[in-house]
């Protein structure tokens, strides 16, 4: 049974990034500025009892006796971050895996949060073996929107429980071996904190395909890498200046890396505008090297 609730963590992930692209990364720097100043999705983990990400602004305590399991696997190119995964102590009766994917980058990024929900509970109920248990719904989880979505097969119940922060679908993907258990394991999300001591106040605005020629003031364009022909996801935070003041490159080599931040940090785009003032912003641009020139 330990096995299968592993491989069903892993059926939903497959399922995730087979439909909607919900798809750890390396270290950032910031000029003039500690590396620890600001965070990544990436940068969550369990500490007395909690899992924290100060990325999304969330605090979550798991049910008594469950710890971190497995970690996952290194973000994907289309932005896609396996957070942690939690497992009971005890038997192995059940898995809570906490998942993002950055909608910058996804195979259909115009598509909205309860629009995606409603195309993965399509997907699964198309999956022979596969019942829906609870259509989508809109819940309310620590003052947030949620869309739930509940199914079962193979002997396992399922819940794919999910919301938008900083333009990333963040999901709570639950199995257990009976409903009652998937329920409290629901019930357990209501513990869900977006203002814990500790976590990051007051993230800029993410605005999407803001890093576009027109609003670049000044280029510079990152020495080539390999492997070439790859797409290389990265958020950067604008200041309200027009400086790029963060940079994360989501998915890379460590060359790739290291050029792409020398390059962006150099760069200059005009200032974004809210309210007729200047504000920073996050935002994402995708790089690909196709040459040595």
């Amino acid at each position: 049974m330990r096995q299968a609730l592993y491989l069903c963590a892993a059926c939903v992930l497959g399922l995730f990034v087979g439909l909607a692209a919900w798809q750890r990364g390396a270290a950032t720097f910031i000029r003039g500025a500690p590396s620890h100043a600001l965070s990544n999705p990436e940068d969550g983990g369990i500490a007395n009892g909690s899992y924290t990400n100060k990325y999304f602004g969330l605090s979550y305590r798991p049910p008594q006796g469950w710890i971190e399991g497995e970690a996952g696997a290194d973000p994907s190119d289309s932005g896609y971050y396996v957070l942690t995964t939690l497992i009971p102590d005890s038997e192995l009766d059940a898995t809570i895996l906490v998942a993002a994917q950055d909608m910058f980058f996804g195979s259909d990024t115009r598509a909205s949060l309860s629009a995606t929900t409603h195309d993965f509970q399509q997907a699964v109920s198309s999956i022979d073996g596969m019942t829906i248990d609870r259509a989508t719904t809109e819940v309310k989880i620590g003052g947030h929107p949620f869309f739930r979505v509940d199914y079962s097969g193979v002997g396992l119940f399922r819940g794919a429980i999910s919301t938008e922060i900083r333009c990333h679908v963040v999901s709570f993907n639950l199995t257990a071996r009976e409903p009652a258990l998937l329920e409290r394991l629901a019930e357990s999300l209501n513990d869900l904190s977006f203002a814990a001591p500790g976590l990051e106040p007051s993230p800029p605005p993410c605005v999407k395909d803001y890093a576009i020629d027109d609003n670049v003031l000044r280029k510079v364009v990152p020495v080539p890498a390999e492997p070439k022909f790859t797409s290389i996801p990265v958020r950067i935070i604008v200041g309200a200046d027009g400086s790029v003041k963060h940079v994360h490159v989501i998915r890379a080599t460590a060359d790739q890396r290291h050029n792409i931040e020398e390059a962006l940090y150099q760069w200059k785009l005009k200032p974004y505008q809210v309210g007729g003032r200047p504000s920073p912003i996050e935002t994402g641009l995708v790089f690909k090297f196709t040459s040595d020139k």
